[in-house]
């Protein structure tokens, strides 16, 4: 019996690999593949799949929401999001927003079969560090909640709060009565102390430590 997959990835070396691997694995696959995500989208509007591999930065897409929007079509299709974003940032939002599962498109090729073998009957997969992420967020969401406070300064923390909230340097400064080279100072020291490189990667932060 056949096993009917849709993969949706814009980048042709990426794809190229994912069905190789796809098809080693599982010969009886029936493979489709789009490059966007409303081709996606039309795709599973006409048709019924066992398998969703997604990247998380289709053209047409926007991240956590693509899966929603795959809910809506197809309620019960397993969706393996398979992305290069850094799986610590990302993977338990898009776990939380109904993906069956997370791999890091730098993952070994066992840990992509084990994946997809895990989504199909119907288990959740992603790493075992982001299983330990989601574990103790899980069993100390009160620690967790506490590590931010902890590691930034009540400055800091009203400066990254607004950042996440999207205001500008300009607006953050009237706000506090902050200049603009405080910001940019702020805005480094919490970079480093939560280990992230921009707002995106920040705002990302606060959502899984949320």
């Amino acid at each position: 019996m056949s096993i009917q997959i849709i993969i949706a990835e814009d980048h042709p070396l990426i794809l190229a690999g994912i069905q190789f691997l796809l098809m080693a694995h599982k010969p009886e696959a029936v493979i489709t593949c789009t490059s966007d995500f409303n081709k996606t989208i039309a795709m599973l509007e006409k048709r019924k799949f066992d398998l969703l591999i997604m990247d998380i930065n289709l053209p047409g897409g926007d991240k956590v929401t693509m899966v929603h929007s795959v809910r809506l079509r197809q309620p019960n299709l397993p969706i393996l999001v398979c992305s290069s974003y850094d799986e610590q940032l990302y993977a338990v939002p898009f776990l939380k927003a109904g993906a069956n599962g997370y791999i890091s498109k730098t993952a070994i090729n066992d840990d992509f079969t084990k994946a997809v073998d895990h989504v199909l009957s119907g288990r959740t997969y992603a790493s075992a560090e982001v299983m330990q992420q989601a574990f103790a967020k899980l069993l100390g969401s009160k620690e967790t909640r506490e590590n931010v406070t902890e590691k930034l300064s009540e400055r800091e923390l009203d400066v990254a709060q607004l950042l996440v909230k999207g205001q500008s340097t300009k607006n953050i400064g009237e706000q506090l009565s902050l200049s603009s080279s405080s910001i940019s100072i702020y805005k480094s020291k919490i970079f480093e102390k939560l280990g992230v490189n921009n707002v995106i990667e920040l705002t990302k932060y606060f959502q899984v430590n949320d």
